[in-house]
């Protein structure tokens, strides 16, 4: 004969690992990380080649951040092969320094 399961236990053992969720969520969610405080201001137009260089890797190289970068000389702006010669001049240059390439075992 062949036993199945009674529909309270099912219905108990799916709030359980709905709790469980529920809890972990929140656990994750009310954890202290605590993030460096940026270099540059949220309201900023621009920075200055000076000011990225001492930004943190992982927000150095975010499109919002090389923007700004990008806003800081006319030029760039106005000039698609001005920015990709300060990009291969700078820019890759300090990401080949902060971001080295995996080596192989």
């Amino acid at each position: 004969m062949i036993c199945l399961p009674q529909l309270g236990d099912l219905t108990m053992r799916a709030f359980s690992y709905w709790l469980l969720c529920l809890v972990l969520i929140v656990v994750m969610a009310c954890s202290k990380n605590e993030t460096a405080k940026p270099i540059v201001p949220s309201d900023a137009t621009s920075i200055s080649l000076e000011q990225w260089r001492q930004m943190e890797h992982h927000d150095k190289y975010d499109g919002a951040t090389l923007e700004l970068l990008r806003k800081s000389d006319e030029k760039l702006m106005k000039s698609e092969r001005a920015w990709k010669k300060f990009m291969n001049e700078n820019v890759i240059p300090e990401m080949k320094k902060d971001i080295p390439p995996p080596t192989k075992s």
